[in-house]
């Protein structure tokens, strides 16, 4: 079990809030997909999650988007926004479902927030563990507000090598910046990504990042990935 635990008091979160990230799925291991974000709250109902095929719930009730992807070893941008009462979910840019939540219902505080494994009523301590993400997570942001259709293209357009979070400091819950610095659980490893259309994977480029040599490849042409391996 492969997983990376993020702050669990979710006050801030508890009237809107938006998580947004780049998506890669490496293996069609449990059914059409698999929860790369959840939040549980031990003995109430599952409060929100977010999967590598765009389908979501909150507050127990599924949002079926209209379609969904099964790629591997493909970047998708995600996002699962929810405010004033209405879940809304982008994937790739484009708004593929959206769900309309219980009047007056806050999200549930002091619960477990996870990174890679499907968490439930039950807490991290209860973990299924062949409900797990199987692949690969960058640029990752969970903010404070429900984010605009407009934000969403602007994330979406500035590509998988932004870092969208640090022009939005007020309203950031955690950046990605945040979650490269917590506690990894598992077998979770910290890759690079080329940002750079002359990096590629030449066996020159993979040479010359594992020898350290100097003026081949500049640090902003790279990006960190957690890679979420499993056995």
């Amino acid at each position: 079990t492969s997983y990376i635990l993020l702050p669990s008091n979710t006050t801030l979160l508890r009237k809107a809030f938006s998580v947004c990230g780049w998506v890669n799925r490496h293996t069609n291991h449990h059914d059409f997909f698999q929860y790369w974000l959840t939040y549980g709250v031990r003995g109430s109902i599952q409060e929100f999650g977010i999967s590598d095929s765009g389908h979501s719930y909150q507050f127990g009730d599924g949002i079926m988007p209209r379609y969904q992807s099964l790629t591997v070893e493909e970047y998708h941008h995600m996002c699962h926004t929810w405010g004033k009462g209405r879940v809304v979910l982008y994937y790739d840019g484009v708004e593929i479902g959206s769900e309309e939540t219980p009047s007056g219902r806050d999200l549930v505080t002091e619960g477990t927030l996870i990174l890679g494994q499907f968490v439930g009523y039950r807490g991290v301590e209860n973990i299924e563990k062949y409900r797990y993400f199987g692949g690969e997570l960058t640029g990752v942001n969970i903010l404070t507000r429900q984010v605009t259709k407009q934000e969403v293209d602007e994330m979406y357009s500035q590509g998988i090598c932004s870092n969208y979070a640090a022009e939005d400091s007020e309203d950031v819950f955690i950046s990605w910046q945040g979650i490269l610095g917590r506690g990894r659980f598992g077998d979770v490893q910290e890759v690079e990504v080329c940002c750079s259309g002359e990096c590629g994977e030449s066996e020159e480029f993979v040479e010359s990042v594992e020898s350290g040599e100097e003026g081949e490849v500049e640090e902003q042409d790279l990006k960190s990935v957690w890679d979420f391996l499993f056995e």
